[in-house]
């Protein structure tokens, strides 16, 4: 057994225990940011995961029960998916990821966990087969063609060699069809989120949140879908972008749009 295991089995034995014990000072400790200025801030693109990690039931204004179906392409090794777990108790995970190396460790992760469902398959806007561009840095494969040396730049990597092989396609609309309702889309895919788009057309009315990678700038994958061409695509389903968190040093980051937010800002009481 490996040592992420062993410690993912040993906080969820522990957790229980202490979490009752602790809240409290966790609570104060983690909200008194302004009056200790040394105390390390996260970085605006992991505050905004955060948010969707443990908040997301609240900008859909239901319970934390409530959220039950999370769909995510590009899921990697599925880290988000222990802590997602914890926060909404009832939900199942159908995951997609094409790459053999991290699908393995995707299914070893989870064997015997039914709320996770993992298809080795890259997303796109047709079913078929395509050649998927693997880097070195984990979670950065794409079915789009990388410009090493801006992904170089961009990840201050200098190792930028490039493994390519054929994958399995399909399209979101054909693997989530069975899905009468999507909480969240949660999508990191390395500029290629406009294919995904394309090939979930019909998905995206049934989806309640949108959760994506994303670039203010010219990204490293060549023909990668800009922040604002994403915005302009999901606005035209009924999202509206509730969370921007950028890193300063190449202005990519990640977005998260919520859908019919005007109903849900005049709803009375809460969940």
């Amino acid at each position: 057994m490996k040592i992420d295991d062993l410690k993912n089995q040993f906080w969820e034995l522990i957790r229980p225990l202490h979490s009752p014990l602790t809240r409290a000072v966790r609570k104060r400790l983690g909200r008194n940011y302004h009056e200790h200025p040394e105390m390390e801030l996260p970085p605006a693109y992991e505050a905004v995961q955060l948010e969707v990690e443990r908040r997301l039931h609240q900008y859909l204004h239901v319970s934390r029960e409530e959220i039950q179906q999370i769909v995510i392409v590009g899921a990697n090794d599925g880290g988000e998916i222990h802590r997602m777990k914890l926060a909404y108790p009832r939900c199942r995970f159908l995951c997609f990821e094409p790459s053999p190396m991290w699908f393995g460790k995707l299914t070893a992760g989870f064997a015997g966990r039914n709320f996770v469902e993992s298809r080795q398959l890259a997303l796109a806007e047709s079913s078929g087969s395509a050649t998927f561009h693997e880097l070195p840095l984990g979670g950065n494969g794409s079915l789009l063609p990388p410009d090493r040396e801006r992904w170089s730049r961009m990840n201050q990597m200098a190792d930028n060699r490039v493994t390519t092989y054929d994958v399995e396609v399909s399209t979101l609309d054909h693997e989530a069809r069975d899905l009468s309702r999507i909480d969240l889309l949660w999508m990191d895919v390395q500029g290629a989120e406009g294919r995904v788009l394309k090939g979930g057309q019909a998905t995206l009315d049934r989806t309640e949140a949108a959760f994506l990678e994303v670039s203010l700038v010219p990204s490293a994958y060549r023909g990668g879908m800009l922040f604002t061409e994403m915005d302009q695509t999901l606005s035209q389903y009924g999202f509206t972008c509730v969370g921007l968190g950028i890193d300063g040093w190449n202005f990519t980051g990640n977005a998260l749009w919520i859908k019919e937010v005007n109903p849900r800002a005049m709803a009375t009481g809460k969940p």
